[in-house]
């Protein structure tokens, strides 16, 4: 994964890690992935944005939205109602 496309996280191998701190995100910790074909996502993002207080979080939310924006505006053929497929 690529840090433009995830800035605070990398995936590496099986797990995925802080890329500030090196942290490993614990095995037992829920994780939950917003894609950017999701129609949904940018609601999830601004909600989210509404509730945080820290400015330096707030600003990077800020560019997510915007990234968010930005890939459905060039992609809209790519953008779909969230769905969740049976686990095989």
């Amino acid at each position: 994964m690529n840090k433009t496309q995830e800035p605070k996280y990398e995936a590496l191998e099986d797990r995925i890690y802080n890329r500030a701190t090196g942290e490993v995100i614990p095995d037992d910790e829920p994780i939950f992935i917003f894609r950017g074909k999701d129609a949904k996502a940018l609601h999830g993002l601004r909600e989210y944005f509404a509730h945080c207080t820290d400015a330096h979080h707030m600003a990077a939310i800020s560019q997510r939205i915007e990234d968010f924006k930005r890939f459905a505006r060039l992609n809209p053929e790519r953008m779909k109602e969230p769905d969740t497929e049976e686990l095989k």
